[in-house]
């Protein structure tokens, strides 16, 4: 019994000093209220708290590598840190300047045993949230190349939280899904759950993000192995999307630095839409040597209201005519302008001297939007632009005097995909081409690195409306806190036949004339506004604009911002932001199914001055149960100074806008 006892005091004394020869380092944000913990020893872990509440308990850090053992006891080697505290521009995003303040610390952390591995973590403290990433220095233990078959990064809550999480339900798809609320214990240890996650907790609210992501592979999250207990403590997990070729999920070259994993933090909501831009401040700074040529604004669009079925030369010309005439930069001529049929991919159809499907005379149609100072985006398979070649087509689109391509149908964040997207955004600079991603996965940051990516998809947006009734308003009122805190998304709003849910028709096919939307008519001119999309893509027909009370609202509507502010909101039910572009201010608001009352405090506006408020607003009748009901609204000019508020009554399913002019 007493060799017992001492063997186990033996095997105490052991493990304590293990645990004790764990090294600890901290790095608190520039306010003191963010903190992150790491650990290293035999194993790597990190823990978060914020002003003072527990988000994180120590979670898992570290990668596996193919064809290697699991990383052993580390060590630190080096320890540096630095603040960071530098002001950018950027011309095409919700806000015109960014402030990137925040205290960095970096390890340089080692394997104690054989084949005594190197990596390099980089944590980064802001007032609003964190970011770390992994490196992979050059060294002896690996042979030039490493090859990850997993990210083995673990976010361990302290509760079973309610999240907003939307399950693609496998690798590579086209990320256009809802964000339904759940608890954490909802997610399995298979499901795959893009960014962003968003949970709220005791601490407040925090969404799980990912940047910079450049010859990676993207991140989904699921439940650790085992998954969670329903009303027990629940801990994240990290998948990548592994490669096409079977090789892992990453090979690269040592020296490479993998995606900076992002956490924002705030104590409501609307304080996540107001972030200081952490996915935007950690994303390689612009690699292109000229973007002078890159411009914002909105775009008529033509495949919304016909499915292209009436496509041709003066089809075109009109949505030429409905962007000049109403200040939008741009038109799109989507799927199937170069088809010979529909579904029937030509790609030996489209030549340096293409013109069209046959009804529509290219070459004419440029010389007439240049005439009109409109810009043409040209869609295209990614296949077919594959098939014809990246170099023969951008020199033929910069040849007709293209602004850009929406290349679509990728449906992938693999590696190679990765990579391809890149390679696309740097041979189109050399062709003064923007690129509107469809099929596509949610922003990291890249529009930061390569401005020329105007917008892209990876969001459920209006275009479901021809085949679905999934665009609800409790999902557009939960887009602001889920898919737009990753960046802009080519939701294309503003269809004009608003119906409220009992009178919406899910059309039968894609070539139906028109396309409900639903909502009341102010909800759909908020979604305008409430999208954040550099390119922002408006949907309807001229013929669905024609004489249609509220389409005022859209004339000349800014695509970009100088500031945007999320006054009010709770994510699902309903949201209120205030965006300025130039001296005019703008606010607009959506509600769920419930009718709401909000009130404006306008102290937003200049003080000492007088602004003509045209206000654009759900009548009583908005939300009745006849067929149109919903697309009636209110009109109202109104003068009003920066001492007044403003009293906002959205209907079912409703919404609220208003322009703020200086007199």
């Amino acid at each position: 019994m007493k060799s017992f006892l001492t063997l186990l005091a033996s095997v105490l004394v052991l493990t304590a000093s293990v645990l004790q020869a764990a090294e600890v380092k901290t790095i608190a944000s520039p306010n003191g209220k963010v903190q992150v913990n790491v650990s290293v020893g035999q194993e790597m872990t990190y823990a978060l708290t914020f002003d003072g509440k527990t988000v994180l308990k120590p979670s898992k850090l570290g990668m596996s590598f193919k064809d290697m053992v699991a990383l052993g006891e580390m060590k630190i080697a080096d320890v540096s840190t630095k603040t960071i505290n530098e002001t950018w521009t950027n011309k095409l995003s919700k806000q015109s300047t960014y402030v990137n303040h925040c205290n960095e610390m970096t390890l340089k952390v080692v394997e104690v045993a054989a084949p005594n591995r190197e990596l390099v973590l980089v944590f980064r403290a802001y007032n609003d949230g964190i970011a770390f990433r992994y490196g992979v220095p050059v060294q002896s233990a690996f042979p030039g190349v490493f090859v990850v078959s997993s990210d083995d990064t673990q976010f361990a809550f302290t509760g079973d939280w309610t999240c907003w999480a939307s399950d693609q339900e496998r690798f590579n798809t086209s990320q256009e899904k809802q964000f339904p609320e759940m608890k954490l214990s909802d997610i399995s240890d298979n499901a795959f759950c893009i960014c962003p996650l968003v949970v709220a907790g005791d601490f407040g609210y925090c969404a799980l993000m990912e940047s910079d992501l450049l010859r990676w592979a993207g991140a989904q999250y699921a439940a650790v192995a085992g998954g969670n207990k329903a009303g027990e403590a629940a801990t994240m997990a990290i998948r990548l999307t592994p490669r096409a070729d079977g090789n892992g999920c990453v090979l690269r070259e040592t020296g490479a630095q993998s995606p900076w994993r992002v956490i924002t933090l705030g104590k409501k909501a609307v304080d996540l839409v107001n972030n200081s831009g952490i996915v935007l401040n950690c994303a390689t700074p612009c690699v292109l040597e000229d973007v002078s040529w890159v411009r914002a604004g909105a775009s008529s669009w033509d495949w919304w209201s016909e499915g292209n079925k009436v496509l041709n030369t003066d089809t075109l010309k009109s949505r030429i005519d409905l962007a000049s005439e109403n200040g939008w930069a741009f038109t799109t001529l989507d799927d199937p302008w170069y088809f010979n049929s529909k579904f029937q991919y030509k790609p030996e159809h489209l030549t340096d001297t293409a013109s069209g499907c046959g009804t529509i005379d290219l070459p004419e149609a440029f010389v007439y939007a240049k005439s009109k100072n409109v810009g043409i985006f040209l869609w295209m398979h990614y296949q077919d632009f594959d098939f014809c070649g990246h170099e023969r087509t951008f020199t033929a689109y910069e040849k007709w005097g293209a602004a850009g391509m929406k290349i679509d149908f990728m449906d992938s964040d693999n590696q190679e995909r990765v990579e391809w997207i890149e390679d696309i955004l740097k041979n189109a600079a050399k062709h003064h081409l923007m690129i509107n991603f469809h099929g596509m996965f949610k922003p990291t940051g890249m529009e930061r690195t390569y401005p020329n990516y105007i917008t892209r998809e990876g969001i459920l947006g209006n275009e479901y409306n021809k085949f679905s009734d999934k665009v609800t308003t409790r999902h557009t009122a939960t887009l602001p806190f889920t898919r737009w805190l990753c960046g802009a998304g080519d939701y294309t709003p503003g269809g004009f036949v608003n119906r409220q849910p009992e009178h919406f028709y899910i059309q039968k096919g894609l070539s139906t004339p028109t396309t409900d939307e639903m909502g009341t008519r102010a909800h759909a001119l908020a979604m305008c506004m409430i999208t954040d999309s550099p390119c922002l893509t408006i949907c309807d027909s001229p013929a669905n604009y024609k004489n249609q009370p509220g389409f005022s609202f859209l004339k000349n509507i800014p695509a970009v911002w100088d500031e945007t502010t999320a006054i009010d909101g709770q994510v699902g039910e309903f949201y209120l932001v205030q965006r300025r572009s130039g001296n005019k201010f703008y606010a607009s608001a959506i509600t769920n199914e419930n009718a709401r009352e909000l009130t404006l405090k306008l102290d937003f506006l200049k003080p000492g001055k007088t602004y003509v408020a045209q206000i654009y607003a759900d009548t009583p009748e908005s939300g009745g149960t006849g067929e149109k009901d919903a697309e009636k609204i209110a009109e109202i000019l109104t003068e009003v100074t920066a001492a007044d508020t403003l009293t906002i009554k959205m209907v079912r399913n409703g919404g609220w806008n208003a322009i703020f002019t200086e007199k």
